[in-house]
């Protein structure tokens, strides 16, 4: 690894100089976010000074001076003191010795974006109420869905609060195009067309009055959404047609009514449609479906392998299992970068496996890709010009450090094959809240989902005015699109951009790594999980005289609460942040047992404790690998750790231990 990564990252005049983007841990640039603040707010005053200044002052000079308007800005002043002295009690994101959530300092371009459209305070819900975010929005939606791969003629996106709404929206987008060949045949049934023609898995067409509900359930995506179209297109009457069909969607009838006329047009339903999301999925997905109507009973959850990565061996034999038992796929899920280990599931072979399973088993599903946390590392996968490198040139430039592996690049460009994506720029984006992002291969799909507003949405607007109608949020903040516009701006979603600030910090990961992995602990036992595919970086404690797992799991939580902020430990008695996450036995399975036994356990020890506890960090600061003047965070965080291990075993024991005998 090269000894300075963020200062390396200025050696030629073409390179963007990673310094130059954040605040800095102790203000470094403060002289330039100060003047560009203030350029921002004072620009915003002249606008409002100079907007029709034929209508004078609202407030007079010596109205300024009474006794209550001056204790009004007193007691706002003193206030303000009150405020930011409880933020100091905060957490210090900014800092290198923080690796604990998700969380970071923020570029500079994102933070002045923000503040400066804040003053103006747009509602990015129709463009009436803000003309110029809503456009930004959508350009970086473009922007991202450029990066990903998708054909931008046909490609269509959003921003969101996060992470949660983006995959929401996702699985209500797979849901309602699962059923609408059904929604299709009644339409045809109605208008008196039942010969119409929809292309099944096989690649033939077929009338769809011929064919029954699993043939109906398992049409193409993009077969569906070209047959609605014609449909609609074709009619002589499209406004008449785009109703009737409207009418007959899962969307306008709602579940109870839908199956009542699934069972009286096709005699016994068929069992309801999953959901197939890895085992190491968010816990947003549940929350989805039930939230969906689909039901958390329907969320199928595949193993994952010993790196955590979906087990595409299993996921096969899953998709023939439902099959065999003719229960529907509504969509299937691979992540991009997991939340407790940063895992990248291996999207070639999910896609691969979706495409036999279409050709083999006649089974057809959306593909999303959940990549909230991983999203931007696809940004490595591109040149300035916006081509896709190879992997030997992003290997090249990530020299001496061997980041990604080659699995985890093919697993970043098969993004592209996916129907949808969530991305969320207040993450590896390094933007404030909330910023997710959605992103759909083919713009048809919203119409799925539309509704209309009609005090919002009028005829004749151009398309992006009509952003609200499509969403499913009301009222969001123009600023948190014009922050993530304003840091693609300065750092542009290919390699030597974005690309490079996340390569830093995965690297740092690998470093942390390495050096977790190779220190001398003794008495404890460290076991590091597996080399990191982003940058999150998971660990697991023992010593011997802790004699089950569920002591051996209570150790980490003393390591958690002594370098984490609780009710009785502020962030100024805390030398090096972390946080912590249970690999649970009944989501991860045997996964982590190798830790387990490492750790002198076995599989009834997992099972009777139900997971294993781990040390969870997330190296997003760009400064964590790189030596300060004073400090090497890396090692530093590797005494302090040593400090804290010896004080959690005492806590758990409940008596002292030898001091001399914790130290290396």
């Amino acid at each position: 690894m090269s000894p300075d990564p963020v200062r390396d990252s200025a050696s030629s005049p073409s390179k963007i100089d990673l310094r130059s983007l954040f605040l800095g841990p102790k203000g470094e640039n403060a002289d330039v976010f100060e003047r560009l603040l203030l350029e921002a707010f004072r620009d915003h005053v002249f606008w409002r000074r100079n907007f029709h200044p034929e209508d004078g002052f609202a407030v007079g000079e010596m109205e300024r001076h009474t006794p209550a308007y001056e204790r009004s800005l007193h007691v706002l002043s003193q206030e303000l003191l009150g405020l930011l002295g409880e933020l100091k009690a905060g957490i210090p994101f900014f800092s290198p010795r923080y690796v604990g959530h998700m969380n970071a300092d923020l570029t500079m371009a994102s933070l002045i974006g923000y503040f400066a459209t804040m003053l103006y305070n747009p509602n990015n819900v129709a463009t009436e109420a803000s003309p110029v975010t809503t456009r930004m929005e959508l350009e970086v939606a473009a922007q991202l869905a450029a990066m990903v791969g998708y054909d931008p003629e046909l490609q269509w996106g959003h921003l969101t609060s996060g992470g949660t709404v983006a995959n929401f929206e996702a699985l209500w987008v797979a849901r309602n195009v699962k059923y609408l060949p059904v929604a299709l045949r009644w339409a045809c049934e109605q208008a008196g067309c039942g010969d119409f023609r929809l292309r099944l898995a096989s690649g033939e067409r077929a009338a769809v009055g011929d064919l029954d509900l699993w043939q109906l359930l398992n049409a193409p995506c993009g077969s569906t959404l070209d047959a609605a179209s014609r449909f609609c297109d074709e009619a002589d009457d499209p406004a008449a047609a785009v109703a009737i069909l409207g009418r007959n969607t899962l969307a306008s009838l709602g579940y109870q009514e839908f199956g009542r006329r699934l069972t009286r047009s096709f005699g016994d339903s068929l069992p309801p449609a999953v959901i197939l999301v890895p085992s190491t999925a968010h816990y947003s997905w549940e929350k989805i479906a039930h939230s969906l109507g689909v039901g958390g009973a329907q969320l199928v959850h595949v193993p994952v392998d010993s790196r955590f990565r979906m087990d595409t061996g299993a996921l096969e034999e899953a998709l023939r299992r439902l099959a065999a038992e003719r229960r529907p796929v509504m969509a299937c899920v691979a992540v991009l970068g997991t939340t407790e280990e940063s895992a990248v599931d291996r999207l070639d072979r999910v896609a691969e496996v979706r495409e036999g399973s279409r050709a083999e088993l006649g089974l057809c599903f959306h593909l999303h890709a959940d990549a909230a946390w991983g999203g931007y590392a696809i940004s490595i996968t591109r040149d300035a010009d916006g081509s896709r490198r190879s992997y030997e040139s992003a290997l090249a430039a990530s020299a001496p450090e061997a980041w990604p592996r080659e699995g985890v690049y093919r697993a970043l460009c098969a993004a592209e094959l996916t129907d949808s994506i969530t991305i969320d720029p207040h993450k590896l984006g390094w933007v404030p809240y909330p910023a997710g992002a959605i992103l759909f291969r083919d713009r048809r799909v919203r119409e799925l989902v539309s509704v209309e507003a009609p005090y919002l949405f009028h005829e004749g607007g151009s398309e992006w005015r009509n952003l609200g109608r499509f969403i499913f949020e009301g009222s969001k903040p123009g600023a948190a699109a014009a922050g993530v516009w304003m840091s693609h701006k300065v750092l542009p979603l290919h390699a030597e951009g974005y690309g490079r600030l996340v390569s830093v910090t995965c690297k740092a990961a690998l470093a942390l790594h390495r050096r977790l992995a190779s220190g001398d602990w003794e008495p404890f036992v460290l076991r590091v999980l597996p080399t990191p595919d982003l940058n999150l970086v998971c660990f697991a404690v023992g010593h011997p005289d802790l004699r089950s797992l569920e002591q051996t799991n209570a150790l980490v939580g003393a390591v958690y609460r002594r370098m984490s902020v609780s009710g009785d430990r502020t962030a100024r008695q805390v030398e090096y942040f972390v946080t912590k996450t249970v690999l649970r036995a009944a989501e991860y399975g045997e996964a982590p047992l190798p830790i387990v036994e490492d750790l002198g356990f076995g599989r009834d020890d997992y099972r009777r404790a139900g997971g294993l506890g781990v040390i969870r960090c997330t190296v997003m600061n760009p400064f964590v690998g790189s030596p300060g003047d004073r400090l090497d965070f890396l090692e530093g965080f590797a005494k302090a750790l040593q400090r804290v291990l010896g004080e959690a075993l005492e806590e758990v024991l409940g008596r002292r231990v030898q001091r001399s005998s914790l130290l290396t």
